[in-house]
């Protein structure tokens, strides 16, 4: 068992993806390990966006990294701070030569990876964020993609799947991101037959991969979803793919947003 699926296993006192000053997080690491501990956690994870080959205000620098490692170290230490601390990092797949399973990530010392895909490239090969929000992924759609909605969804799970193949890494980050812009442009998106066989790649490679699949309950209370969404939850459940329940915590007050609904939900599906 992974250390992932040891955590998992032993109780749901855990958050093993947030965001602190290292990346695109609004609060310290100590405030964040702080805030976990009033919330009764016992296992927290620090998880920045990593270092990328392609400009993003989002990603933390190469030149971070070290001071980041230190600063697990030292709350680690701190004898006031309730939770077992962890040094992770959430990496960007950007193309089949950058990635999670690149050597630079891989000798890095962290005690676990999450491979994630923001980045789609477009017709031309050229990466763009396709996350934030649905107006700039709306603009985005129309100025690099030709307004190809297909193509991009496509290459997104693409993406997924390359990243999945070469490994490198431990829980697969929200895989189905991509559906939070995407459904505002054609909301029958996930009733599509191609759609859902998609999602069936995604799952059956992630068995092969023998990877931890994240529900990630970020937006369940702004957005109304979590990632994957609820709908393919059954798939992952029927594939005994090993799940985690994360909130993606960018804020102190966030650590536990959305993560006992998820939980409650799960417990419902696995009873029937």
């Amino acid at each position: 068992m992974s250390l992932i699926t040891d955590i998992t296993a032993a109780t749901d006192r855990y958050n093993l993806h947030s965001h602190t000053q290292f990346c695109d997080g609004r609060a310290t690491m100590e405030e964040m390990a702080r805030s976990a501990g009033e919330c009764g956690m016992l296992h927290y994870g620090f998880s920045p966006h990593s270092p990328i080959c392609v400009d993003s205000p989002c990603n933390m620098s190469r030149e971070s990294v070290p001071l980041f490692i230190d600063e697990v170290r030292r709350l680690s230490e701190s004898p006031d701070i309730m939770p077992r601390l962890y040094a992770a990092m959430e990496i960007d797949f950007i193309s089949p030569d950058f990635g999670p399973h690149i050597d630079y990530f891989q000798r890095l010392p962290l005690d676990y990876r999450i491979g994630s895909v923001h980045f789609v490239p477009n017709q031309d090969g050229i990466p763009v964020d396709c996350d934030g929000s649905a107006e700039r992924f709306r603009r985005y759609l129309k100025e690099a993609y030709s307004g190809d909605l297909r193509y991009v969804v496509e290459k997104f799970y693409e993406q997924v799947l390359t990243m999945l193949e070469r490994g490198g890494f431990d829980m697969l980050g929200h895989f189905d991101k991509i559906a939070q812009n995407a459904v505002t442009v054609d909301p029958e998106l996930e009733q599509y037959q191609w759609y859902e066989a998609l999602i069936d790649d995604v799952v059956s490679h992630a068995v092969s991969a023998g990877v931890v699949v994240e529900i990630n309950t970020k937006y369940i209370n702004t957005k109304d979803r979590f990632f994957p969404h609820e709908m393919w939850w059954p798939k992952l459940l029927a594939a005994g793919v090993p799940i985690a329940v994360n909130s993606d915590a960018h804020y102190p007050d966030k650590i536990e947003e959305g993560r006992r609904m998820a939980f409650d939900k799960l417990e419902k599906l696995k009873s029937k």
